[in-house]
């Protein structure tokens, strides 16, 4: 399926596109709301800018995918591979649970309320991201930038906040945290 018609097709009322292949497709500014893209693949795919509110991406594959300036609030992204682009996007109470963002940046990025139980996030760039009452419960954290974040609130029970990287971070009890090695190791 192509960008043209699978928005000839939403148009048209369908919102079923489970197992879709989008792959590189460009569907910049669009609106997408409340369809169902589970397990298809959307990888390399342009969707900045859209309207993808309560939008099902369940196991989807959305590797390389540009989500940045994206409104995403509610959508169900659990189980799926992003590896992506996220910049500030809102995702406010999306269910990010179980999902690989590995490398992915999410600088800016609204999580206000989301669910991120089990999510991979290595390597992500979540700084100055909002993760105010965030569930972050067993989410795997290494490397992870958290520079000026929100977690004020966040579920943190068997997230090991330890190796991420944190300047002026406001952590779940409020406290403003800045580690000693506030700045980024260099690979020198």
């Amino acid at each position: 399926m192509n960008a043209e018609e699978l928005l000839k097709r939403y148009a048209a009322g369908e919102r079923d596109f489970r197992l879709v292949n989008l792959e590189g497709e460009t569907l910049i500014g669009v609106n997408l709301s409340e369809a169902d893209f589970s397990e298809a693949d959307l990888r390399d795919t342009d969707l900045k800018e859209s309207n993808l509110r309560r939008t099902i991406f369940r196991s989807a594959r959305l590797e390389g995918a540009d989500l940045s300036h994206s409104m995403l609030d509610e959508a169900d992204l659990s189980n799926s591979s992003l590896e992506t682009n996220l910049e500030r996007a809102s995702l406010e109470r999306a269910n990010l649970s179980n999902a690989n963002l590995t490398g992915s940046n999410l600088e800016y990025t609204n999580l206000r309320n989301a669910n991120l139980q089990n999510a991979n996030l290595f390597e992500v760039s979540l700084d100055r991201a909002n993760l105010e009452g965030a569930d972050l419960r067993g989410a795997m954290m290494g490397e992870t930038g958290l520079y000026e974040a929100n977690l004020r609130g966040a579920l943190v029970e068997g997230c090991d906040l330890s190796d991420s990287y944190k300047r002026n971070t406001i952590m779940p009890d409020g406290q403003v945290v800045t580690d000693e090695y506030a700045e980024m190791p260099s690979d020198d």
